[in-house]
C-alpha cells in the first residue's frame, strides 16, 4: 500500500471527518467487491490508518514529506508524564498478577480495594494523557497551512510524542479492563 488517502479516494488531509472515510471505504469496498483480496486488504488497511489521527499524521508525512525522519525522542515536557505512568502500570501489573495467582474467593476479595484504588490511578492518568494528545491533534490545521509552505517540521515534530501518548493511552486503557474485570 502506498498512499492511503489515494487508495480512498480522499483528499491528503489531516483534518479528514472519519464520517468521511468510512463513507469513501464502503464505496471502495462497494464497488470492489468482485476485485482481488489484495484490494480489499488494501481499502482496510488504509481505512484503519486514516481513521486513527496519529497514523493519519504518519501517513499524511510519508506522503507529503517522505524525506524527513520524525524525531523519536520523549520530549522532556512528557517525561513528567512517563514518571507517573510506569510506576502504576507496574503496581498494576504486580496487583493483577496477584489477583491471578489468588486461589480462592476469599483471597481475591482482599483484593478488591486494591484493585479499585488502582482502577482510580489508571482512569487519572487517562484524564492527563488525554487533554496533551489533544493539544497535539489541535494543530493539524496549523501543520496544513505550514505545509503550504513546503514546512513540516512540526508536524514531523509531534508525531513522535503523538506516538508515545497513543502508546501509553492504549497501555492504560488495557490495564483499566482487565482490572474491570476482576
Amino acid at each position: 500500500m502506498t498512499n492511503p488517502f489515494a487508495i480512498l479516494g480522499l483528499p491528503e488531509s489531516l483534518l479528514l471527518d472519519p464520517a468521511a472515510i468510512e463513507s469513501s471505504w464502503r464505496e471502495h469496498h462497494r464497488d470492489n467487491e468482485a476485485a482481488s483480496a489484495g484490494d480489499a486488504s488494501d481499502h482496510n488497511r488504509a481505512r484503519a490508518l486514516l481513521s486513527d489521527p496519529i497514523s493519519r499524521l504518519a501517513a499524511w508525512l510519508e506522503v507529503k514529506a517522505p524525506a524527513i525522519t520524525p524525531d523519536r525522542s520523549i520530549p522532556p515536557a512528557l517525561m513528567d508524564l512517563f514518571a507517573k505512568i510506569g510506576p502504576v502500570l507496574a503496581r498494576t501489573d504486580a496487583l493483577l498478577a496477584r489477583h491471578r495467582q489468588a486461589t480462592t474467593a476469599l483471597a481475591r476479595a482482599l483484593l478488591t480495594k486494591d484493585c479499585v484504588t488502582a482502577q482510580l490511578e489508571v482512569q487519572a492518568l487517562l484524564q492527563e494523557i488525554q487533554p496533551v494528545k489533544a493539544t497535539f491533534l489541535d494543530r493539524f490545521a496549523a501543520f496544513e497551512k505550514a505545509a503550504e509552505h513546503e514546512d513540516f517540521a512540526a508536524a514531523a515534530a509531534a508525531l513522535g510524542p503523538l506516538k508515545f501518548l497513543k502508546k501509553w493511552e492504549d497501555q492504560c486503557r488495557e490495564r483499566l479492563l482487565a482490572l474491570i474485570a476482576t
